[in-house]
């Protein structure tokens, strides 16, 4: 394994949940349960967040909300939308018959945990690195259909790990594919495929490269780029909307749906009164299915 620590960015997203759980217009976009495990998990033993405590105290939370504007706009309520819409799409798996959900650098999302009361004859599985597993299992425990496997995605396949089973799978990629070379990304598309069965499908996330063929939020800072580079998690993946279909038929997969910003503001934001919020820029959902044999 690369690292004998979680990933920096999975504890800033997990902050930031907390964050907005307390906030009296962001706490519309966090789902139940979600801020309480995450602030178990960043609080626990070992973890011991020194930052969380402090995120009720609405002087705190005006201070960060303010510095998020300035390197990111919108970046956290980013976060909270993309995790509905893939909740939302993992339910309508469940729904058209997926029994496993197997999310691939899980980090400290909520997702597997929140469900698997829920669908008890569903199979959950998390790929991650040990790092970040010990921590979640110790603040979760055990349960009958959940499973921590552990595994470095930049030199393993799931395939190492993972059973291989005829049943449909929906494979979950959050926050993932940006980390990884473009070849890596490829033959983690390929291996999965051969890993999910008859009518299952991909939930994953990307970066949309800009014009000048830069890999970022549209907006940000440069500090987040370096913030990024300091911490060994930059940014080294992107496509264009236009090259994506290729790229995925190229790797087994047919792209069925594409959820961008637009669609994020629509669903999420402008229902609950939210319309004026930024938002950010620059990663999109991606839904696809295998191409039939």
């Amino acid at each position: 394994m690369k690292s004998s620590r979680a990933s920096d960015t999975a504890r800033l997203i997990a902050r930031s949940i907390v964050l907005a759980s307390h906030d009296r217009r962001l706490r519309a976009l966090v789902p139940p349960g979600a801020a309480e495990i995450s602030r178990k998990i960043l609080t626990t033993d070992g973890q011991k967040d020194r930052l969380v405590p402090y995120l009720k105290f609405a002087s705190v939370r005006a201070g960060l909300l303010f510095l998020e504007r300035r390197l990111l706009p919108g970046i956290i309520t980013h976060y909270l939308v993309r995790k509905l819409q893939i909740e939302k799409q993992v339910e309508k798996a469940i729904e058209h018959g997926c029994k496993r959900v197997i999310v691939l650098g899980a980090g400290y999302d909520t997702l597997v945990w929140r469900l698997h009361e829920k669908h008890p004859d569903v199979e959950f599985v998390e790929l991650d690195h040990p790092a970040t597993q010990e921590l979640k299992k110790r603040v979760l425990h055990g349960a009958a259909n959940v499973s921590y496997m552990p595994i470095d995605l930049a030199a393993e396949l799931p395939s190492a790990v993972v059973a291989d089973k005829s049943e449909p799978t929906v494979f979950v990629a959050e926050g993932l594919t940006m980390y990884l070379r473009t070849e890596r990304v490829a033959e983690l598309m390929k291996d999965i495929k051969s890993l999910t069965g008859d009518g299952g499908s991909v939930v994953f996330t990307l970066m949309e490269k800009g014009e000048d063929s830069s890999i970022s939020f549209r907006g940000e800072s440069p500090l987040i780029g370096r913030w990024l580079q300091a911490r060994s998690e930059p940014f080294l993946w992107g496509i264009s909307r236009e090259d994506l279909p290729h790229f995925l038929e190229s790797n087994g997969w047919i792209l069925t749906e594409l959820i961008d910003h637009v669609v994020l503001r629509r669903e999420y934001l402008i229902p609950n009164g939210l319309e004026k919020l930024p938002l950010a820029e620059g990663e999109v959902v991606c839904i696809a299915t295998p191409i039939p044999k």
